[in-house]
């Protein structure tokens, strides 16, 4: 795993509600067993609401994310490596709107 992404483990570590998914299959950070924010191929997947994927988007934030399935999901924004300073802010959006 790429240390990319240890500035948000670290800022998660002690959450008391957050489970940081490491290891085999899919990276990141979990809420109630459920992934909010997955470590993906050197970005970041974020999930939020359709609404606020749309925002972000039109706000060049952020890219739609498609899954490989050649359709994006509408509640996942794809944060690119180069807008890295905004990982943790993205996160922390989406715990509340996932809370």
């Amino acid at each position: 795993m790429s240390t990319d992404y240890q500035p948000i483990k670290d800022h998660f570590r002690n959450h008391p509600k957050v489970e940081i998914a490491e290891g085999r299959g899919a990276q990141g950070l979990k809420l109630n067993g459920k992934m909010f924010a997955m470590f993906y191929k050197g970005d970041l997947t974020v999930k939020l609401k359709p609404e606020t994927v749309t925002r972000l988007i039109d706000e060049g934030a952020g890219l739609p994310h498609d899954p490989g399935t050649g359709k994006p999901m509408k509640d996942r924004l794809l944060i690119p490596s180069d807008k890295r300073d905004t990982w943790i802010e993205y996160c922390e959006l989406s715990l509340r709107e996932c809370s």
